[in-house]
């Protein structure tokens, strides 16, 4: 049918369309990057059921604290939620954690705990449970930090 003899019915039809074509265009990169994060934290969930509780012995199994598990990235907010860190002894949080990684790089921290991979949607550095002490060997500062 020419241009000319559109109807308006025709013309409506045509703008609805292009509006549908339109929205569906550009929420396209939405939905992908969308559907990329879900998956991301889906295989997260999978990942961690079972260890999100800390655990002291699991989180010192030698076997679960390193790939592909990671137990202490999926424990560490709990730990850090549920269990006071501040204030305690130096040789309570060795005795809670196990021995502290040697220093990698974080030379204002006292004591470091290597989690796991960074929880990201790209994941390229490491977390670390960094831990300071006061001058009476108390814990002044707990945080995680990436490296």
């Amino acid at each position: 049918m020419p241009p000319a003899a559109r109807t308006p019915k025709s013309k409506r039809r045509l703008l609805i369309a292009l509006a549908i074509g339109g929205l569906l265009v550009t929420s396209f990169p939405f939905l992908v990057v969308g559907g990329l994060l879900a998956q991301t934290n889906w295989k997260q969930w999978q990942h961690c059921r079972g260890y999100t509780q800390f655990n002291p012995t699991l989180w010192n199994d030698p076997k679960l604290s390193t790939e592909p598990t990671y137990v202490r990235l999926c424990m560490v907010d709990d730990l850090l939620a549920k269990y006071l860190l501040l204030g305690r002894p130096q040789a309570g949080v060795v005795e809670l954690l196990g021995p502290p990684h040697p220093q990698n790089g974080f030379a204002d921290y006292d004591m470091v705990y290597v989690l796991g991979p960074e929880r990201s949607f790209i994941s390229i550095d490491y977390e670390w449970l960094v831990i300071k002490l006061d001058g009476a060997g108390h814990v002044s500062d707990a945080a995680i930090a990436t490296d």
